[in-house]
């Protein structure tokens, strides 16, 4: 019974999950997987980057699609990788966790995020050659900025630090 009530919560989770990263990224700049306050060198999302790039209309649309085919790409990975965490959680609520279940577990969530990850790195090379070399010189200016300003605060003490209000953190981050 404990079983199905788990598997159950895990399905509507899932279910709720892709609705909200299946969100057309139009009304919502800036939310979801990899485009945070610090994706944009400084600016508000993508929208942000791409205005500060003056990137044309034709760009633009080459950007939104690439951003659209690496979501509809890697959605059943992200679903996979989430249901994997509720595994890897259920088995460390168990009264005597297995040490070899949860290490099975963790390699197959790590499995998942190299995974992404590596999609990741490709969608950014797709996305930077849709930049002119001044762009790209310019991205990469922004880039170095968006790192100086990363490393204030990320310990003790005053600064901005490193934070995760959007997005989680796996994305194309070009």
């Amino acid at each position: 019974m404990k079983k199905i009530i788990i598997a159950g919560m895990m399905v509507a989770l899932l279910a709720a999950a892709g609705l909200a990263m299946a969100q057309d990224s139009e009304k919502n700049p800036g939310m979801g997987m990899g485009y945070g306050p610090h994706s944009g060198g400084g600016h508000s999302g993508s929208h942000g980057l791409w205005k500060a790039l003056n990137l044309t209309p034709e760009q633009v649309e080459k950007m939104k699609a690439l951003r659209k085919s690496f979501f509809e790409q890697t959605l059943p990975l992200r679903n996979d990788l989430m249901s994997k965490k509720f595994e890897l959680k259920a088995l460390w609520l168990k009264p005597d966790p297995d040490e070899g279940s949860i290490l099975s577990k963790q390699k197959e969530i790590s499995a998942l995020k190299a995974q992404l990850g590596e999609i990741a790195i490709k969608n950014r090379f797709e996305m930077r050659q849709i930049l002119t070399p001044e762009q790209q010189a310019k991205l990469a200016n922004l880039r170095s900025q968006a790192w100086h300003e990363y490393g204030k605060g990320c310990g003790f003490g005053p600064g901005p630090g490193h934070r995760h209000e959007m997005g989680m953190g796996m994305g194309p981050r070009w």
